[in-house]
């Protein structure tokens, strides 16, 4: 099919996505860089403290606990220390751990170098003392810096037999058994991972697997592309306009841009003269061999692709070591605070998200990329720009990377978005359920 000025809108489709992308990870540099003068608690650091007072208890009822397992614990905690008010907290842990009260001199050292710890500091020094701290300003104010953290050090102040330490300990343990078990679950769904990543392999190449996609002329692929680049231009441009002006917008303006560009996306190749059912098959809109069957398909295909994601972690883990970036996701944030906003966060990850990236990467992207290179570069293409707009940072390049690969070989499988929308909703559901237990 021919298309007027194909060719200057695929130029300009790709300037727009390398231009977004290099947008995305400046802010997102920014936003690590930029110094605040407001303090929040660090969620990834609390969760690995609440891990590690929960493994130290339930060794210790076990009459099992080591110096050495706690050190290491000790160790792991601090490579999320990132600031001053880290090193507090961390030194918060390493005194509950060793059940002594904070050092006095390291304390000191902290509150000298950095000025608002001081008050932090002589809020320490008081816990011990407090009884009503719902009437205390100074409580109020260390609690909504330093959050969990900061009910350990209130804990510690108090006698071993308290109820509210015996309680704080409980929810140690809880996220302890948690992650334990989903590390064991995890391990064992790998391996079932790899022996149908196996089974996948000698079928595909004894000719009984087809993956592939169906072939576009350039014309074809470069309209595709200018469909994500036009989306992906607004999901991100209106935004940030939003966000610039001097206007108080209702939680709910902030999702209307984000359906704005998914319907523009979609719509684009059927604007520029693409008839209706090669758009449908084009995008994957249809049921395959049935929707059932296209949803058990993308269950399988997730679970045989476990050991590509446990590569991107390990990956992922390099990349940590080296430029100390710990992965991390906003989503967190938000699992840690009231109902309504852990639900919001559910849809999101487990509707709108599968939908809308399938729906525009695996649809548009990676169809479109594959139409002008081979299938594989052009999947990589298109995973690394999924990696890259997604706010983990550089640590979490890898493994989503890893996800984004799945999703297009499901698409290359099936045709139908049935499959990759199950798998990525599959994938984003197990995370929230996680999310909600240790929360």
């Amino acid at each position: 099919m021919n298309y007027r000025y194909s060719k200057l809108g695929l130029v300009l489709a790709l300037l727009v996505i390398a231009a977004c992308a290099v947008f995305v990870v400046r802010v997102q540099t920014m936003e690590r860089e930029e110094p605040t003068s407001e303090v929040w608690p660090n969620r990834m650091l609390e969760l690995l403290a609440r891990y590690s007072v929960g493994t130290q208890a339930i060794l210790q009822s076990a009459g099992q606990s080591t110096a050495e397992l706690n050190d290491a614990m000790l160790r792991d905690v601090g490579t999320l220390s990132r600031t001053d008010e880290d090193a507090l907290r961390v030194l918060l842990l390493k005194s509950w751990m060793a059940d002594q009260p904070p050092e006095e001199a390291k304390m000191a050292v902290l509150a000298q170098k950095n000025e608002g710890l001081k008050a932090d500091v002589e809020m320490l020094r008081r816990l011990s003392s407090l009884r009503d701290l719902a009437a205390d300003e100074d409580w109020q104010r260390f609690f909504k810096r330093h959050g969990w953290m900061a009910e350990l050090a209130r804990a510690q102040a108090l006698e071993p037999k308290n109820p509210a330490r015996q309680a704080l300990v409980q929810q140690g343990m809880g996220t302890a058994m948690v992650l334990i078990a989903g590390m064991m679950l995890g391990m064992l769904a790998a391996v079932g991972g790899l022996v149908l990543m196996i089974w996948g392999l000698r079928r595909w190449r004894g000719g009984k697997l087809r993956l592939t996609l169906a072939r576009r002329s350039r014309a074809h692929g470069g309209v595709l592309i200018e469909g994500f680049a036009i989306y992906l231009l607004l999901f991100l441009l209106i935004p940030w306009l939003m966000s610039q002006l001097p206007v108080s917008w209702p939680h709910w303006a902030a999702y209307v841009p984000a359906l704005v560009a998914l319907i523009l996306g979609m719509q684009w190749p059927l604007l520029r003269g693409m008839q209706r059912p090669l758009w449908r098959e084009t995008l994957g809109l249809h049921r395959g061999a049935g929707g059932f069957k296209e949803m058990g398909a993308g269950v399988l295909g997730w679970l045989a692709a476990l050991p590509l994601l446990v590569l991107g972690m390990i990956a992922a883990s390099w990349i940590t070591k080296l430029t100390g970036q710990f992965p991390s996701h906003p989503i967190v944030e938000v699992f840690a605070g009231n109902g309504w906003a852990k639900l919001g966060a559910v849809v999101l990850a487990v509707v709108w998200a599968p939908v809308s990236e399938e729906l525009m990467f695996r649809g548009l992207l990676f169809p479109g990329l594959s139409a002008w290179l081979r299938w594989l570069l052009g999947m990589l293409l298109a995973a690394f720009v999924f990696a890259v707009i997604h706010p983990q940072g550089w640590a979490g390049v890898p493994a989503i990377m890893a996800l984004a690969a799945t999703f297009s070989f499901l698409r290359m499988w099936r045709q139908s978005l049935i499959a990759p929308m199950t798998a990525h909703a599959l994938n984003n559901g197990i995370m929230c359920a996680m999310m909600l237990l240790l929360w």
